[in-house]
């Protein structure tokens, strides 16, 4: 087999799909039991899931670089301009920037990334720019960005920032690249009715330890499944999970330009295969007309993600951020997921053209680095989670967020300490679109597309190689 020619079939066939394949009957089940959490892998031999395990912050082992503090100031007669995504920008500028003398550019989230490549090629770059989490690392890696050392920022200003935020944002010789205001520490959004019915309970301590391990989780998905005669699933599809399982490998993508497959994604086939062939879930793309619909009509236990998620029009569990809310508001709980991780964030970084570095240390202190102003972007509903440790531990500690959509929970006491946990060492420049391919290629697997893990692999690394993300 020419495994260049499959992957390019087998990636076409996959476009409209996510992380998830086809589904068949569930078997080796007993009714009224929770069965054992082995699943076998696809060479006929059975393998129990990793065990998630607390990550260890890498502040703890090593430190950033930091360059000698100079004076900075704005090239006489400049203008400042800066570039977005996001409208929810404009509106935190024109509440907390010093600043306010600048332009403002903003492009649809589909087309502001090419246009930024484009005018950083040609030498006409913002000096402030927007970026998320599946591109900081790319920007941080680049020459065409300044480190807030750059501009002025000690490294002590970052002192109560989450670890991961910071780690997100640096080169590969420790030089952080940008900050950010916002993060998404992501975690499990469960339904409290469901949960009673077929886990036993609707209390967070309780359902808990249902999604402390991936053993745990395969095993009280094959029970609401079996319990509910497949009427309900533990998550609509397995692009919910992706990012938790995947968030913690212990090996980047790359070392020194070759592929390196982490025995995580070993473990990914075998545990998506269970997912999709034992019916575990409904086999629905992230965003998709049948995920959304489990939001609302009580088949769906659990959605994985940030606070915004829950609180978007499409989840409708806050009443008072949409125009219709939920009817299952205030029905549902949160707890931490088996391995933590994020989904999403936004970072301020400046360009290396600069000549208005003055402004952008203003900026970026003001809104990333100011205390105050964070707890009232959150408290305001500016954002939903703030990058300062201080500021969401006291929040999480705080009654005004037992939020009443959230059965009166507060969410910052899981998302707070999932933050702390995330770990962000093995992220490279270009893993969102490994990430991409890979998950393809588990699809393709599932579905019976690939026959073996040794061929998914193969066929995996051929299509990075081909696309030159990969020498080998």
């Amino acid at each position: 087999m020419k495994l260049t020619r499959f992957a390019a079939l087998a990636l076409t066939i996959a476009l409209a799909a996510g992380c998830a394949g086809c589904s068949s009957a569930p078997a080796g089940q007993t009714e009224g039991t929770l069965p054992a959490p082995v699943i076998a892998d696809t060479e006929g031999s059975e393998e129990t899931l990793r065990e998630s395990e607390p990550s260890v912050s890498d502040s703890e082992t090593a430190s950033f670089a930091e360059k000698n503090i100079s004076e900075v100031k704005d090239a006489e007669g400049g203008k400042l301009v800066i570039w977005s995504y996001d409208p929810e920008f404009k509106k935190i500028l024109e509440k907390y920037s010093p600043v306010k003398d600048y332009e403002y550019v903003e492009y649809p989230a589909n087309e502001y990334f090419r246009r930024l490549d484009a005018a950083i090629a040609t030498g006409k770059a913002p000096d402030i720019f927007l970026c998320g989490f599946d591109q900081v690392k790319e920007y941080a890696e680049s020459v065409n960005t300044l480190s807030i050392n750059d501009i002025g920022i000690s490294n002590k200003s970052c002192k109560d920032m989450y670890d991961y935020s910071l780690r997100m944002s640096c080169d590969s010789s420790g030089n952080i690249k940008g900050l950010a205001w916002e993060l998404m520490p992501s975690a499990v959004f469960y339904q409290r009715s469901l949960a009673q019915q077929y886990l036993g309970s609707s209390e967070p301590d309780k359902v808990s330890g249902y999604f402390s391990t991936w053993n745990a989780f395969i095993t009280a998905a094959r029970h609401v499944s079996l319990e509910s005669d497949g009427s309900v699933r533990i998550v609509s599809g397995t692009d919910d999970v992706f990012k938790s399982y995947m968030g913690n490998r212990t090996t980047a993508w790359k070392t020194e330009g070759k592929l390196t497959i982490d025995a995580s994604c070993d473990t990914y086939f075998s545990f998506a295969k269970a997912m999709n062939s034992e019916k575990l879930s409904f086999d629905a793309a992230r965003g998709s007309d049948v995920w959304k619909a489990g939001m609302r009509n009580k088949t769906v236990l659990s959605y994985w993600g940030p606070l915004s998620l829950a609180r978007s029009q499409g989840f409708g569990l806050d009443s008072t951020r949409v125009k219709k809310a939920n009817p299952t508001s205030g029905d549902w709980g949160i707890v931490a997921a088996p391995d933590a991780f994020a989904w999403g964030g936004s970072w301020i970084m400046v360009s290396s053209d600069c000549d208005m570095r003055k402004s952008c240390a203003d900026i970026i202190n003001a809104l990333c680095c100011d205390r105050n102003n964070l707890k009232e972007m959150l408290s305001g509903g500016m954002s939903d989670f703030v990058n300062s440790r201080s500021v969401m531990k006291e929040a999480s500690l705080d009654p005004r967020y037992n939020f009443a959509w959230l059965g009166g929970q507060n969410p910052y006491t899981v998302l707070a300490s999932s933050a702390e946990q995330i770990n962000v060492g093995t992220i490279g420049p270009d893993d969102a679109k490994i990430n991409d391919i890979f998950c393809r290629i588990v699809n393709i697997y599932v579905a019976d597309g690939l026959k073996t893990v040794k061929d998914a692999k193969a066929t995996f690394r051929e299509i990075l190689i081909e696309k030159k993300i990969v020498s080998g």
